[in-house]
């Protein structure tokens, strides 16, 4: 039995981000695997050593800070199981809790969980659009959309997701987001492994671990035009590269 966190389920899913937890019980399911989400928010008591998988999605800047403040009470819970191995999926701006601190557009500064050495700074207008972006650990590339305040972040880490479309960490970079162990982070939000085969069985291959390819020779596709859409997507936005260069 794989155990999946889904944390600050109503406080962090603003943009449909609840699927990604749902369609990896999903594809868990299709390869014959028992799989079961439970869900977390502001004030419950967790014991992380329960669960495979924590998954946190997007949302406002005032509900981030509110989770911030919630989750440094399971600080050393939490980094201790990361280290462990426990995987974690942090998509739009909840990546940002796993820095040293968020800096709110009024200057407020709220001290973060400190995994990895960089800081956010808000800023009052938004930052959006589609992107394609390429990674060191899949050779296909991924899509999204990001919608995140203006500024960006500031510190020394390598940052996954090289964007061939769509905005980085800041205006000096193409890239965004955070790899350490098996965390992953990054702005793209919504239903981002529902949009990406790919990652979405990138995750569950490393849940299954070791029995992985013999579980893929019998697993039973469960969503018959989830790739068709991905490569379709992908193609548009290849078009709309092309004809901006």
């Amino acid at each position: 039995m794989i155990r999946i966190l889904h944390i600050y389920h109503d406080l962090m899913s603003l943009y449909g981000d609840w699927a990604n937890a749902a369609v990896l019980v999903m594809e868990l399911n299709s390869c014959g695997v028992d799989a079961v989400i439970d869900k977390k928010s502001v004030g419950d008591e967790l014991d992380f050593e329960s669960y495979d998988f924590v998954y946190i999605g997007s949302g406002t800047e005032r509900s981030l800070v509110a989770c911030i403040s919630d989750i440094m009470r399971h600080k050393a819970s939490l980094i201790g199981r990361i280290e462990e191995g426990m995987h974690v999926l942090a998509t739009g701006n909840s990546h940002e809790i796993f820095g040293m601190a968020v800096t709110d557009a009024k200057g407020g500064r709220h001290e973060a969980l400190g995994l990895l050495n960089f800081e956010t700074i808000q800023g009052g207008g938004r930052i959006t659009g589609d992107c394609v972006c390429n990674t060191a650990f899949l050779q296909e590339k991924l899509i999204g959309f990001i919608n995140r305040a203006s500024k960006g972040q500031v510190g020394d880490i390598q940052r996954p997701f090289v964007h061939e479309l769509g905005s980085g960490a800041n205006d000096e970079t193409n890239t965004e987001g955070i790899q350490y162990e098996n965390v992953l982070g990054t702005y793209m939000t919504g239903p981002v492994l529902v949009r990406n085969p790919p990652l979405l069985k990138y995750f569950a291959g490393k849940l299954i671990g070791a029995r992985a390819e013999e579980i893929a020779e019998r697993s039973i596709p469960f969503f018959t035009f989830q790739e068709d859409a991905y490569r379709k997507a992908l193609g548009e936005l290849a078009m709309r590269m092309a004809a901006a260069n």
